[in-house]
């Protein structure tokens, strides 16, 4: 048997550009992946029997809106694989969250599948196949910061200067995706970020820069749909974190700190009852 982990991210910003014909948009992003992550364990199955994918997650579907069963269902069409697998995932990161839990299961499926069978593919060609199973497994392939562009296929890495820690809290009502985009589009356009400037304050450690441009275009919306997210948002703020937002469409809210003691005593704060809540570190 082999268990990999499949790491979460946060967005420390997000531009929604133009709708595409396939019903995408183009974004402009920077993600960076988290040290919170599922586990998944992975090993062959006897020819006779079919592939089981499972969750001690019962809310995870199964059927392809569940990006791991998506990603075995892409390698086994391209390669014909003939192999069977037994595939669990032990869920760690909340579904509906922003974290890019489903894309990490899949980028995680897509490397350990190819690495079981022996399948050497480029760097190209697994972006590619990531790129056809959901918009956010490209990123979670890799594990690293980065400027993600297109319809998150085209990566730019770069190393951090400092180390963060992440507060994450999600109120138990998740965002989908779709519900986020939909509602973006009947709003007006707003503010961006603007992330080349955001870039170069992540490299440097210019905090001023960071807290100034770190923006997410999905958050108005999401706000809409689940309105704790602009609560919880405001609590942090008020509470003297300066880089707060919303990561992807939600709903969870992070808030970065250096500060490891400072984000376990803001912890206290919240009622685990009503939201998620996890301390982490940006890998």
């Amino acid at each position: 048997m082999i268990s990999v982990k499949a790491y979460a991210k946060i967005n420390i910003a997000l531009n929604v550009n133009n709708k595409r014909d396939d019903g995408y948009h183009d974004v402009d992003m920077i993600m960076l992946p988290l040290e919170l992550h599922d586990r998944i364990d992975f090993d062959f199955l006897p020819e006779d029997v079919g592939t089981v994918i499972t969750s001690d997650d019962l809310t995870l579907a199964n059927d392809e809106s569940n990006l791991a069963i998506k990603a075995y269902r892409v390698i086994k069409e391209k390669f014909n694989i003939k192999r069977k697998f037994r595939i669990h995932i032990h869920k760690r990161i909340p579904i509906s969250a922003g974290l890019g839990g489903g894309s990490a299961d899949a980028a995680a499926v897509i490397r350990t599948m190819l690495q079981m069978l022996k399948i050497n593919v480029s760097k190209e060609e697994m972006i590619a196949i990531a790129k056809e199973v959901g918009a956010d497994v490209p990123f979670a392939l890799f594990n690293q910061p980065a400027r993600c562009k297109g319809v998150g296929e085209d990566l730019e890495f770069f190393r951090l200067k400092d180390k963060y820690h992440c507060l994450i809290i999600k109120p138990n009502q998740g965002v989908q995706t779709k519900d986020a985009y939909d509602t973006f589009d009947q709003l007006p356009s707003d503010r961006k970020a603007n992330i080349d400037l955001l870039l170069e304050g992540l490299k440097s450690g210019d905090e001023k820069i960071i807290k100034q441009e770190s923006f997410n275009c999905l958050e108005k919306a999401a706000i809409q749909l689940v309105p704790d997210i602009g609560v919880i948002k405001e609590k942090l703020i008020q509470d003297g974190f300066p880089i707060v937002m919303m990561t992807g469409s939600g709903s969870s809210v992070f808030a970065l700190s250096k500060d490891y003691k400072a984000l376990v005593n803001e912890s206290r704060r919240f009622n685990e009852d009503d939201n998620y809540i996890a301390i982490t570190t940006i890998l």
